[in-house]
């Protein structure tokens, strides 16, 4: 898009047009046409209300102009260009008149504003109407899945005190490989190959990290060294995982409806799942009382489980498992809940989005048992950070700390142990 074409009396006919399209479109028997008489009809429309509004604009204003009408009916408004961009990773209205996104690891600013509130609330609720959720006064909250999958949320007026607030988390057509991990210095190739035996040989795995450090993509990753004869369950709150083999069974919970009624939790669908004769459970993320059921299935057989945790290291994610406990009402004494996490985690995997954007694999940390009432673990990879260089990159080093893990005969079982001593032998590496 040409920003030449975006002057002050552009933005002013745009704004006029888009409110008085708001106001004049019956959107309801417009969804009932096909797309071709749809286009047409709004095509009509909106070279209608173009000629009724008395700003002047050249010819190459008078087709972008029609071409975000279309974008405003057919699809979502200011926000397609956004969700047409690959590399766009988060997008983040702050109200109309400020859109953020996150892109190469940066938070930036955009040039994009919505016209009014009217018009960022309009957008709204076509997202949400799409999923049978709505918005409004009495229910100003929202979680949705967008056409494409992308994570939705908003916040509406009175709880956003000053205009409608928006987090869309996009959805990856493609997953990254582990492989990808080396092309972007977030992991050596002996973490690579290491983490890509650890999925073959069916060890339990919980991915750790903040918000937005690339949780889900390593869970994606991992999950592709997941063999194809393999029974495979996934438990998302919004579909994300996206495994190729043949034998996967996805599910998703859904919230309730108007009403406040017909919840499916992820608790719920553990519970299911388990009758379902699965070898391995997938979970997108930890983050209620349904930590007991999945700790409850990694101790009775269903190996090979991964699932993601909001923690900022591995220690910090060992107690976080024990607080959900607590917090879903479960009395078990600290030893007895310890004895339990120890024994159904073998390895977890820390990701972090550090300083200068990068994400990075920090920490591949073994639990290795109970000593007393004490969970330990023991750092197997590691990424050691140093301090930002002139082009505003961090610079450090990934260390191996040599260590053979318990989980080794598991690698014995699956021919895979010479592969894993090869990996565990290597020097420091620096970047």
């Amino acid at each position: 898009m040409d920003l030449r074409l975006e002057t002050e009396d552009y933005r002013n006919a745009k704004r006029l047009v888009i409110e008085s399209l708001l106001e004049k479109i019956d959107f309801e028997a417009l969804e009932k046409l096909p797309p071709v008489a749809k286009k047409t009809k709004i095509t009509e429309i909106s070279a209608a209300l173009i000629g009724e509004v008395h700003i002047p604009l050249n010819d190459a204003q008078h087709d972008l102009l029609k071409k975000h009408i279309l974008d405003e009916v057919l699809g979502f408004g200011p926000l397609e260009p956004l969700l047409a961009d690959p590399d766009v990773a988060d997008i983040m209205i702050n109200t109309c008149a400020r859109v953020y996104i996150e892109k190469f690891g940066k938070i930036r600013i955009t040039d994009i504003t919505f016209t009014s509130e009217s018009h960022l609330l309009n957008i709204i609720q076509k997202i949400v109407s799409l999923v049978g959720r709505r918005v409004d006064e009495t229910s100003p909250m929202v979680d949705a899945r967008m056409p494409d999958g992308s994570r939705f949320n908003a916040i509406i007026p009175p709880l956003a005190l000053d205009g409608s607030l928006v987090s869309i988390r996009k959805f990856k057509q493609n997953k990254m490989p582990l492989t990808d991990y080396l092309k972007y210095g977030s992991m050596t190739p002996d973490m690579c190959r290491f983490l890509e035996i650890c999925g073959k040989i069916r060890l339990n795995i919980l991915i750790s990290g903040g918000t937005g450090s690339g949780k889900t993509t390593m869970l994606n990753a991992l999950s592709g060294h997941i063999s194809p004869g393999e029974r495979v369950i996934t438990i998302e709150d919004a579909a994300e995982l996206q495994l190729h083999q043949p034998h996967v069974l996805r599910l998703e919970t859904r919230p309730s409806n108007m009403e406040g009624v017909g919840e499916i939790t992820q608790r719920q669908l553990v519970k299911n799942a388990l009758r379902m004769r699965p070898d391995r459970i997938i979970l997108g993320e930890i983050r209620g009382d349904e930590v007991i059921d999945v700790l409850a299935a990694m101790n009775t057989g269903h190996e090979g489980s991964m699932a993601t945790i909001h923690s900022n290291n591995p220690r910090d994610c060992l107690s976080r498992i024990e607080n959900l406990v607590g917090l879903a009402g479960m009395s078990l004494p600290t030893a007895a809940l310890r004895a339990q996490i120890s024994s159904a985690l073998h390895l977890i995997v820390q990701v972090s989005r550090m300083h200068d954007g990068a994400r990075r694999v920090t920490h591949i940390e073994e639990v290795v048992g109970l000593e007393g009432s004490t969970i330990v673990t023991q750092p197997l990879f590691e990424f050691k950070a140093g301090s930002m260089n002139e082009q505003g990159k961090l610079t450090g080093e990934f260390v191996c700390h040599m260590i053979r893990p318990r989980f080794y005969e598991m690698a014995r079982y699956y021919n895979l142990d010479k592969d894993m001593e090869a990996c565990l032998k290597v020097e420091r590496t620096p970047i």
